[in-house]
């Protein structure tokens, strides 16, 4: 189970980095309105540090294995933040149906991971 949590968080964190290096260097491409908006533009950079530190967390969560619970937890609580909103803007009109739907799908992961780490604590 060790190897199949540890390619999840693989994963998930190479998402989170490299979604957060290119909203970076180049917050048009993600938002092309962004370019006539600098409080915009400002604020897609500070979305893409903080896409470059829980993306950090993920990996930290393989070289910690032992010690990953609570990075687990935190991680899980910002996905389901996450989600939260996709769903909130999606049900008022603003989002597509996709955006809930992928932004749901690590929140989903982080729970089963979380579920099978307590049944294996308890074995």
């Amino acid at each position: 189970m060790r190897r199949v949590n540890s390619i999840i968080y693989a994963v998930l964190g190479a998402i989170a980095i490299i979604y957060g290096v290119a909203n970076l260097l180049f917050p048009t491409f993600m938002v092309p309105e962004s370019a006539r908006s600098f409080p915009l533009s400002h604020i897609l950079r500070e979305q893409a540090a903080m896409a470059i530190f829980i993306g950090c967390m993920f990996l930290w969560c393989i070289f910690n294995y032992e010690r990953r619970a609570s990075a687990h937890y935190f991680l899980m609580v910002f996905a389901f933040l996450l989600a939260g909103i996709h769903w909130f803007d999606y049900l008022n009109g603003h989002l597509n149906w996709m955006a809930p739907l992928y932004n749901t799908v690590p929140f989903v992961v982080l729970v089963l991971m979380a579920v099978k780490m307590k049944s294996r604590a308890e074995v």
